[in-house]
């Protein structure tokens, strides 16, 4: 056999081996520019931030992951309000990883966040708070200004508050699940789905206030409708942007239980002039007669029993055989104030949320 002959059989022996070197370095350069350009980013992400007076740092950065993936890590995280003053929050946290998952081309679109506490936030003037948790991890897909998907989910949360001035309390929670995702109704434009999860809650003010010290569940099903796009520099923005659109909350869902007795409701939400929550909700006490009693409050006996008692629809069977009674009256929020029915609830205000 010639040589000649040869050359081409050696040649095709050795081409996918080539093509294969090819593309690794073709892959580690394109991962290499990633990594380049994740660290202009986070750049500028502290840069802007500055800008409007919020000082981050991110010590011991480290962007690694090849190949699959880019991945940052900090350690020891800090931001700060650089206006001063009262009111001022800054904090730091032990340990935030980001990951970027990478498939066929380089993409940023979904990053997974994993945070590592505690977590102290502090309040100039207000006070201090330190959050732990067994694990905390989110996820965000999107792109540009566009938000697509996002969650987030912590096992065992424990929360310690220190008001300056008052005792120290703690809250704790055994998950806590957080749900926004881009809706696929074209009627409706800028609506995204909204859930949220809280299992097995421990409250010191609402077990005061209740009398109970059974833990609390929470679950919220409901609709951003009228969002725009999104302010990467400030959420407030983003907000801002959606109350001057006419932008509404419904809650489609929601049931607070605390032992057998329970809240649910459902309707609109908005935010007014001041920032404040307003609206109307459909709400229904259900099991609320134990309750009322621990109040000196007697169904049937009394004048405001009586009222109560005689406001208490026929009930609908429970599963123990008995039947749940429900006191179906509106929650008003309105001027800071909310009222149930046609009584005000005494001391409390709404705050502006921003």
């Amino acid at each position: 056999m010639s040589q000649t002959a040869a050359a081409p059989r050696r040649l095709g022996l050795y081409l996918p081996f080539v093509l294969l070197l090819l593309l690794a370095v073709g892959w580690t350069g394109l991962w290499f520019y990633g990594r380049h350009r994740i660290g202009l980013e986070i750049d500028n992400f502290f840069a802007r931030q500055a800008s409007i007076g919020r000082i981050w740092s991110c010590p011991d950065r480290r962007i690694g992951g090849y190949p699959f993936r880019i991945e940052v890590a900090c350690e020891k995280p800090t931001f700060a309000s650089a206006r001063g003053g009262r009111g001022d929050v800054s904090g730091r946290l032990e340990r935030l990883t980001v990951t970027a998952q990478t498939s066929g081309a380089l993409s940023l679109a979904h990053v997974i966040p994993r945070l590592d506490g505690p977590l102290v936030l502090v309040e100039e003037g207000y006070g201090r708070s330190t959050l732990t948790w067994r694990s905390a991890l989110g996820s965000f897909r999107g792109h540009h200004r566009r938000l697509e998907r996002a969650s987030l989910d912590v096992k065992e949360l424990d929360i310690l508050l220190e008001p300056t001035g008052a005792q120290p309390m703690r809250m704790k929670a055994a998950s806590l699940e957080a749900h926004v995702r881009e809706g696929v109704t074209p009627a409706e434009p800028g609506s995204y789905d909204v859930a949220i999860r809280v299992n097995q809650a421990v409250a010191p003010p609402l077990d005061e206030l209740l009398r109970s010290s059974d833990p609390v569940n929470l679950l919220l099903d409901g609709k951003l409708l009228n969002l725009g796009a999104f302010d990467r520099r400030d959420w407030r923005a983003t907000v801002e942007n959606w109350r001057k659109a006419g932008g509404i909350f419904r809650i489609e869902q929601f049931n607070l239980a605390k032992g057998a007795p329970r809240l649910e409701a459902k309707g609109d939400l908005r935010l007014d002039d001041l920032r404040r929550l307003e609206g109307q909700l459909d709400a229904s006490f259900v099991n609320a007669g134990p309750l009322l009693q621990q109040f000196g409050i007697n169904l049937g006996g009394g004048p405001a029993g009586a009222i109560l008692g005689g406001l208490l629809g026929g009930g609908r069977p429970a599963a123990d055989g008995q039947r749940e009674r429900s006191l179906r009256l509106p929650l008003v929020l309105g001027a800071g104030r909310v009222a149930v029915g046609p009584f005000r609830v005494p001391g409390v205000l709404l705050p502006p949320l921003y």
